[in-house]
Formats: structure tokens, C-alpha cells, sequence
């Protein structure tokens, strides 16, 4: 990442990191895994990779964990990585959704600040118990909504702000996969659990990827839902939870939105688009085309920024690692999340102010969670819901 390890201080020692989940089968593992090495400053010491203790030793052996910090629980990790010297700095859980909570808390109890993949958890009451006790003790908790790490998300945020496209009047966004779409084999190879409820949680689509698409809007527009009426569908026979949806969100008085998500739109690979309408233009981000930033102007040429352009906001270009041309993508979002992760973490008592944009913390998963929880009673109900200021 650009000038990290200067950033953060060419003198310190990495940042030692326990990771619960990841073993054998795990997929997105690997992605922190890699992401964490293009950041530069961790290196996991310790963890408990699979619940079962032949998988999880052989995780750990392949990392080159010692094998006194291969632990058989996260309760055994925790207890132990609190009473070392040289104990844990982060723990990142990397579980399937319905494994978060617990060793959520019971790290966030020893004080161990944590890293959870989205979605936080599966209940708002769990959520908000995770947001009291990392703010009882003041530990530094995140989710990785890793689309708030493209350096073209953050430009779109900066201009908004700035006030380039004027007072922000609706909000598009969606998010579209073919995953689901006429094979229904899908959903016995490693899909299952995603229509699980007792796994996935109230929704299927929308606790999926429609958070992604709505922390997005959020991010960028700086505003809060405060109101949403949702339609979710089952279209995939065998799916267990929706897989298509349609949501219409309201800001407050001033502005509405529009959120459509699906694992089952034939065409679509990871199609994650958003439109920022304001009184002066439009932004539009795709992120399968990532590098680009494009502002529709009224009554005037459009205009196309670039990832590198020297037009860059001060925010955008910040976490541009490459020069233009060479192009930027997934990996390397994670990877500027983790940039801040660990700017945030050696910055001690500080870290809410160290950041140049918004760390996506437990409130923002909190958001998440919500958002399935008051969409479901939408839908069944067919009519507006509050949303709560979570």
C-alpha cells in the first residue's frame, strides 16, 4: 500500500495477529490473509483455525505458528494471549455468521481488539451487546466492508461532501449476482448454509450482499436511512431465504434511495453499482470497473475521474497504491482497510481520530444486522418501517 510502513513507522514491530476460522475450506481467510501482507505490518501469531483439531494444527503448522499458540478454543486464545508478554495485538474472525458472536464478546471482554468479517452477527440484540462492551472498555472493533477500501469509493465520498454534485437528492444502488441462477446444484456445494437460517440469519440476499450495497450508500452519502419499504423474494426453488430484493429507503426528509440485490440475475458476477443523484450531478461507481469515477454533469459534458488522476481528492489519492494504469481491485481495498486497522491500533488511546475517512466499526454492523431485521418485517407487513438510529 502506498508508504504504509512509513505511515505507520518504519521502527515498529509488525503487529501480531490470532485469527479464529480460516483453516481447510475456508476461502476468505485467504483474502485477509493476503491483504494483511500487502498492508505490511501483521503477521499472524496465534489462532484457532477450525473446530476441529487436526485441520486447525495443520492451518497453523502452514503459517508457521508456533504450536503452543495453536489453541483448541477461542476461550483457551483469549485466557492465553492476555497472560503473554507478547500476546495478541488483533483478532480477526473469520467464521461462518452464525460463529461470530462468541468470540466476538469473549475477545472484546479480554480487551483484545477484534477484526469481524461482515455480517457482525445474526441479531441486533447481540449486535448492540458487542457495541457496549467494545465501547465499555474502549477496545478498537471493525468489520471489513471491503467496497469502503476502493480509492474510488473514497473519492465519490470526498466529492459529495465537498458539495460537488449539491444537496444529495436520491440514492441507487445494486447489487447483482448470477451465483444462484438455474443451478440448483449450487446450493448443495457449499451454498447451503447461505439459505439457512439457523446459519445465515433472517435473509438470505440481503444479509449477503444488500449490506454491502447499503453500508455503501451511507459511506459515501455521509446520510442515514431512516425509513425502508422492502420486498423480499424467493425466486430459486430449495433456497431457504430470499435471493432477490428490492428495497425503498428514505434519508429524512431530504432524500430517498433505492436498493436492489440479487444472487440470482443471470449476467451478473459481483455487480456492486451505486448513483449519487445531488442538485448539481450524478456519481457513478461500478466495481467491476473500479478505476473509474464517473460525474454526469446537467447541461454539461460528462466527466470521467481516474484511480491516480492528479485530479484525485486528497482522500481518494490517499490510499492509492499503484500508479494509474496499473490497476487496483479487491484485494487491495482489504488491504487499505487493513492500512487503517493499523494506523488506528498504533495510535493507542487516539485511534477514533487517527483516520483520514470513518472507520466501518461495530455501529456499522450493528446498521447491518438491523437492516435485515426491519426490511423482514417490511416485507411481511407490506408497508413502510422505521429504522431505528442504531
Amino acid at each position: 500500500m502506498p508508504n504504509l510502513v512509513d505511515d505507520v513507522g518504519t521502527g515498529g514491530r509488525p503487529l501480531r495477529v490470532g485469527m479464529i476460522g480460516g483453516g481447510k475450506g475456508s476461502f476468505f481467510a485467504g483474502v485477509h490473509r493476503a491483504a494483511m501482507r500487502l498492508a505490511g505490518r501483521f503477521e499472524i501469531v496465534a489462532g484457532v483455525f477450525s473446530s476441529t483439531p487436526s485441520v486447525s494444527r495443520e492451518a497453523g503448522v502452514a503459517l508457521g505458528v508456533p504450536g503452543d499458540r495453536i489453541y483448541p478454543t477461542f476461550t483457551a486464545m483469549a485466557a492465553g494471549e492476555v497472560r503473554r508478554s507478547d500476546g495478541i495485538d488483533l483478532c480477526v474472525i473469520v467464521t461462518p455468521n452464525h460463529l461470530h458472536y462468541e468470540p466476538c464478546r469473549i475477545f472484546l471482554e479480554a480487551g483484545i481488539p477484534i477484526v469481524c468479517d461482515k455480517p457482525l452477527v445474526n441479531a441486533s440484540a447481540e449486535a448492540r451487546e458487542l457495541v457496549s462492551l467494545a465501547d465499555r472498555h474502549d477496545t478498537f472493533a471493525a468489520v471489513t466492508y471491503t467496497y469502503t477500501g476502493y480509492p474510488m469509493v473514497r473519492d465519490a465520498r470526498s466529492r459529495v461532501r465537498d458539495g460537488e454534485i449539491g444537496d444529495v437528492k436520491f440514492l441507487y444502488v445494486e447489487y447483482l449476482l448470477e451465483w444462484l441462477a438455474n443451478d440448483p446444484s449450487k446450493i448443495g456445494k457449499g451454498g447451503i448454509w447461505r439459505g439457512d437460517p439457523a446459519k445465515a440469519g433472517l435473509t438470505g440476499a440481503l444479509g449477503d450482499v444488500g449490506t454491502h450495497a447499503f453500508n455503501i450508500l451511507e459511506f459515501v452519502s455521509g446520510m442515514r436511512c431512516t425509513a425502508v419499504n422492502a420486498n423480499l423474494q424467493n425466486t430459486v426453488a430449495g433456497f431457504g431465504l430470499d435471493d432477490t430484493d428490492v428495497v425503498q429507503l428514505k434519508f429524512g426528509d431530504d432524500a430517498q434511495g433505492l436498493l436492489w440485490c440479487s444472487l440470482a440475475a443471470p449476467g451478473h458476477r459481483n455487480g456492486l453499482r451505486f448513483k449519487i443523484v445531488g442538485t448539481k450531478g450524478t456519481l457513478e461507481w461500478c466495481q467491476e470497473q473500479p478505476e473509474t469515477l464517473h460525474l454526469h454533469r446537467m447541461a454539461q459534458a460528462d466527466l470521467i475521474y481516474r484511480r491516480g488522476g492528479s485530479d484525485m481528492t486528497e482522500d481518494g489519492m490517499s490510499c492509492v497504491s499503484l500508479p494509474a494504469g496499473n490497476p487496483e481491485a479487491y484485494l487491495e481495498a482489504l488491504a487499505v482497510l487493513y492500512a487503517d486497522y493499523a494506523k488506528a491500533l498504533l495510535s493507542g488511546r487516539d485511534w477514533r481520530k487517527s483516520l483520514r475517512v470513518p472507520l466501518t466499526d461495530l455501529r456499522e454492523g450493528l446498521r447491518g444486522v438491523v437492516l435485515s431485521e426491519v426490511c423482514l418485517q417490511s416485507s411481511t407487513a407490506q408497508k413502510w418501517e422505521a429504522f431505528p438510529d442504531a
